[in-house]
């Protein structure tokens, strides 16, 4: 019976140092890597790509459709599952982005050419 109490302490033990200690994941990390985006703006839907990196509270990356080409990321934020950031392109004006990751999905509004539209954004398979 002693023995048996030992080993179930000994278990216990090292199953909570385990999870104290397992690395968690946090909301930066969350929306790190390529993503599948849809626009949708003045009644017209438009898909495109994401790649984020960020870097603590610093978001970059890159950013393509159709419509504008290739573009980047800049002055971008995430922080608490927000993300503030301008798309900038050569041949296209810039746009504003905002955004929340929620259930590993991401969604907002952005601002180009005087007007406003939606977005939303699941990661690449």
């Amino acid at each position: 019976m002693f023995r048996t109490t030992i080993y179930l302490v000994a278990i216990l033990l090292v199953v909570s140092y385990a999870a104290a200690n397992t690395p968690s994941v946090n909301a930066s990390s969350g929306i790190k890597g390529d993503w599948d985006a849809t626009y949708n703006i003045a009644g017209q839907t438009l898909d495109g790509t994401f790649s984020f990196e960020v870097n603590g509270k610093t978001l970059t990356g890159s950013v393509f459709t159709e419509h504008t080409g290739e573009g980047t990321i800049n002055d971008g934020t995430f922080d608490k599952n927000k993300l503030n950031c301008t798309l900038k392109f050569e041949k296209h004006e810039s746009i504003a982005l905002t955004g929340e990751f929620a259930d590993d999905k991401l969604s907002g509004t952005f601002t180009t050419e005087g007007m406003t539209g939606t977005w939303t954004a699941v990661r690449k398979k």
